[in-house]
């Protein structure tokens, strides 16, 4: 049985989501050999997809949207009698799937989307729960979220985790911090984007209370997914916009601290990210998932609380959360469960699969 890709990513946006899918494949690609694997591509993403070793690529049909996913990617996907493989959220409604979801916020914070988007998501997410040959998610908090939602996926979902080593790999720029016009040691870098969920407003209160200090904060927005937030930037905030990993590496390493004090997380890569990067302490939300991944690497405040000294709890954190996690250890986790399918998948009688009475 063949392991098909959703390749869709590769024309979106770098986020978490995409760079969990991104380096989840590089992984499959050099250390899965048991599984038949594809990558099925709109063409707009072909460009962006890099060449692999086993995992073939197919390229069908053009733009990468929903609709490409729902329709070209799903004829493939049942025309070849194969299992896709989606890694970012979204999967066919009517084909056999195995989907990562990586976390619950349509269903716990809707409050953070657009209508459409919270309506069209929540139809995704309940195709998902009910069809998926398995469900991946990328943190025991998201595991224990999902099976709220959903008490059907209990025995279904895998824990593949985020890592680090990308940070690694990166040229870091060493003058990006001169570039954005940054004192090494002396401001406090942020990547939250202006998202709801990313509490914003909390880096605006606690700059408006730590005028001595420059806040830097890189990320955007996609206002067809995100309810709009309303912002007015003290002096010492700056807003600088998408940065290279190169880039952010660098900052990280030369912040006073970095800061994710967000709402609601599926992981939080970022602040793995800098504290692989040399970030002298993170500042994170005290949130069941930030403890999770962080444990005591991390300096923990509420997201509601604006009232902070920073120079007061910006000490120096640890750094042994980085020996947990790692992209090799998740492919191969995940390498073992897509072998594990495909042989059942190849032994079962035509007609008979999990997915044989869905509606074509």
């Amino acid at each position: 049985m063949k392991i098909v890709i959703n390749g869709k990513f590769y024309a979106q946006r770098l986020t978490g989501v995409q760079r969990f899918a991104r380096e989840i494949v590089a992984e499959l690609d050099r250390i899965c050999g048991g599984a038949e694997l594809e990558i099925v591509l709109p063409a707009e993403a072909a460009d962006h997809c890099p060449e692999f070793q086993r995992i073939r690529k197919v390229i069908r049909g053009t733009r990468a949207s929903s609709l490409w996913e729902q329709t070209v990617f799903a004829r493939y996907v049942r025309r070849e009698r194969s299992v896709s493989l989606n890694l970012c959220n979204s999967a066919p409604l009517f084909a056999p799937k195995i989907v990562c979801m990586h976390d619950m916020k349509p269903f716990a914070h809707p409050e953070f989307f657009t209508k459409k988007f919270v309506l069209w998501y929540r139809a995704l997410f309940k195709s998902n729960a009910k069809k998926a040959r398995a469900i991946l998610t990328v943190s025991e908090f998201s595991k224990g979220e999902i099976e709220k939602y959903f008490p059907q996926t209990k025995g279904r979902i895998t824990v593949i985790p985020n890592a680090w080593q990308h940070m690694s790999r990166a040229r870091r720029d060493d003058g990006a911090p001169q570039q954005y016009g940054l004192e090494k040691g002396a401001y406090y870098f942020a990547m939250c984007s202006l998202e709801p969920n990313k509490n914003l407003k909390w880096i605006i209160e606690t700059a408006k209370r730590n005028q001595g200090a420059t806040f830097a904060v890189a990320g955007g927005m996609n206002g067809k997914i995100f309810a709009k937030t309303e912002t007015s930037l003290p002096e010492n905030v700056k807003l600088i916009g998408y940065v290279t990993d190169g880039a952010s590496a660098a900052l990280m390493r030369d912040c006073r601290a970095f800061l994710f004090v967000t709402r609601y997380e599926g992981f939080g890569l970022p602040p793995l990210e800098a504290l692989s990067a040399g970030a002298p302490c993170v500042i994170v939300s005290d949130t069941q998932v930030m403890h999770e991944v962080l444990g005591e690497n991390a300096v923990y405040v509420s997201p509601d609380d604006y009232k902070q000294n920073l120079a007061a709890i910006a000490i120096p954190t640890g750094k042994d959360c980085l020996e947990r996690y790692s992209w090799e250890t998740s492919a191969k986790k995940l390498c073992g469960l897509l072998q594990t399918i495909a042989k059942e998948e190849t032994l079962k009688p035509v007609g008979n699969s999990r997915n044989a009475g869905e509606k074509q």
